[in-house]
């Protein structure tokens, strides 16, 4: 044997022990608790649904795959992926945010909330991501279908302030034409707004645009998050909440797996013990006697002493026309 298959079969052992031992499973369920959180950003698509059934699938049939089949163990595995899945996921989304170096310009996508004459786009807010003492400019383009002035029309800054886990408050502040080369005075064209000098504080803040013709037509853009003046833990918490809401629903199906799974072993164990057993032959019901009226001894006693054989003695039946001892024959 080479020095190289005696080296791979000292690992093929070590593995083999190392499987035996607790920290096996705690491995791979660290393992799932990795890989799930990466998993969930692509349930916001197309393949949300396709995401929502691999999640559970992969916690169930890894474990499977290795060995595992007590039910107990399996609906236990469930915890500890859970746990481990929204601590990464919940550090992962705060990175992605954090890491932005500017914001994603915002703009009105057609839909029910978009009105056909007007659009949004370009909406921004500098810096993106500094102290709330600093003062931050929003600025959003508006262009319109018709020739119009930028007084024609009414532009805010929706402002999201999330306090809390469930708790926010929404707050719409109009926003003023600016001039400048690239800002025309007719809306066709494109005309800026903006916004500065606006008072914030350290807490999370979501960020958007409106804009109103003054008459039934309204137009919104999408919203991000943003002026970013909160501190890290304040996002990690509130991503955390996030990412436990995104879990429910997966590892729902999960548990329907599970129990899935647990009936047809179930069902099957049933079946083969009833299989396996000797069949119970039914016994044969005996028929009820029918009472045959038998002769009561006086009533033999008769019947043997009808007559008396007058030549031997013998006793003779009444029926009878000689006697059976002596032969003699009775006269009628």
């Amino acid at each position: 044997m080479s020095p190289d298959d005696k080296l791979s079969v000292q690992v093929w052992k070590l593995f083999l022990r190392f499987r035996k031992t607790v920290w096996f499973r705690i491995t791979y369920l660290v393992l799932l608790g990795l890989i799930v959180p990466n998993l969930l950003p692509f349930s916001a698509g197309g393949l949300g649904c396709l995401v929502i059934i691999l999640v559970p699938l992969a916690v169930f049939l890894v474990p499977y795959y290795l060995g595992e089949r007590s039910v107990r163990r399996f609906a236990l595995n469930a915890l500890p992926v859970i746990v481990i899945a929204i601590l990464i996921g919940g550090a992962l989304s705060t990175n992605l945010l954090l890491s932005q170096a500017d914001a994603v310009p915002l703009a009105s996508t057609p839909g029910p909330f978009m009105s056909p004459t007007m659009a949004l786009a370009n909406g921004t807010v500098i810096p993106y991501r500094a102290d709330p003492t600093q003062p931050f400019t929003f600025r959003v383009k508006l262009k319109t279908q018709a020739n119009a002035t930028p007084t024609d029309f009414a532009v805010f800054m929706n402002l999201t302030t999330i306090s809390g886990l469930a708790s926010y408050a929404t707050s719409d502040f109009p926003m003023t034409f600016s001039p400048g080369a690239n800002s025309s005075t007719n809306t066709h064209n494109g005309t800026w707004y903006e916004l500065t000098n606006l008072n914030l504080s350290s807490q999370i803040y979501g960020y958007g645009f409106s804009v109103w013709d003054k008459d039934t037509n309204w137009t919104l853009t999408n919203l991000d998050f943003g002026p970013l003046t909160a501190p890290t833990a304040n996002f990690y918490g509130l991503f955390v909440y996030f990412t436990a809401f995104s879990m429910i629903l997966p590892f729902t199906f999960y548990y329907v797996i599970l129990f899935m799974w647990w009936y047809t072993v179930r069902a099957r164990a049933t079946r083969t013990k009833m299989l396996g057993s000797e069949p119970q032959i039914p016994k044969e019901t005996p028929k009820p006697k029918v009472d045959v009226a038998t002769p009561t001894k006086s009533e033999k006693a008769s019947k043997a002493t009808a007559f008396t054989c007058t030549n031997c003695g013998a006793d003779v039946d009444e029926s009878a026309k000689k006697c059976p001892k002596c032969g003699a024959v009775f006269e009628e």
